[in-house]
């Protein structure tokens, strides 16, 4: 690791101006709460900050923002036992596409299941689960991101829809 380089001030606005809006999309995503989704990228932004002296960013900046930010958001999820994800919009289409039956379905009350059986997931698997599906990212941008590898982003994802397909079974499409 090399000697590091202190970040400066203008460094620090370009960089919060170019991914605070779409790392408090990825923060609210995981934690469901505006104010503590801004509070936490607000906080990943005052360490690397208070840090610019030491801090050596070998990886890609985006990646170490997306980390840093999903890792405070599992900190916050574990630490406060907060898994209550409240219905913000109707993504049950986007969510399960064509294997939702679309006879006589109640989608408010897909919604909801949806969420539930979201909330229900571990935190990491959760975190993979919302980057993948509703920040469209691919696994090794996931993997990149989380510091993890594409085999476990592909393994925390094959978990994630198990427990989801069975959560949601009542709303699935029987096979014929």
């Amino acid at each position: 690791m090399g000697e590091a380089e202190e970040i400066n001030l203008n460094d620090i606005e370009i960089i919060f101006r170019e991914h605070h809006k779409m790392l408090c999309k990825v923060a609210y995503a995981i934690v469901r709460d505006k104010n503590t989704a801004e509070d936490i990228v607000q906080d990943v932004f005052l360490t690397l900050w208070r840090k610019r002296k030491e801090l050596t960013i070998d990886s890609n900046l985006k990646g170490y923002l997306y980390r840093a930010v999903s890792n405070s958001c599992l900190n916050h999820l574990q630490s406060y036992h907060k898994r209550n994800i409240k219905p913000t919009e109707n993504f049950s289409e986007q969510a399960l596409g064509s294997y939702v039956s679309h006879d006589k379905v109640d989608y408010d009350q897909l919604d909801d299941a949806i969420q539930k059986a979201i909330d229900k997931l571990p935190p990491r698997c959760k975190v993979i689960f919302v980057l993948s599906r509703f920040e469209g990212l691919k696994y090794q941008q996931i993997a990149e991101a989380l510091n993890v590898s594409a085999k476990t982003v592909e393994n925390q994802m094959g978990i994630a829809l198990v427990k989801l397909r069975e959560e949601l079974k009542p709303f699935l499409k029987k096979d014929k």
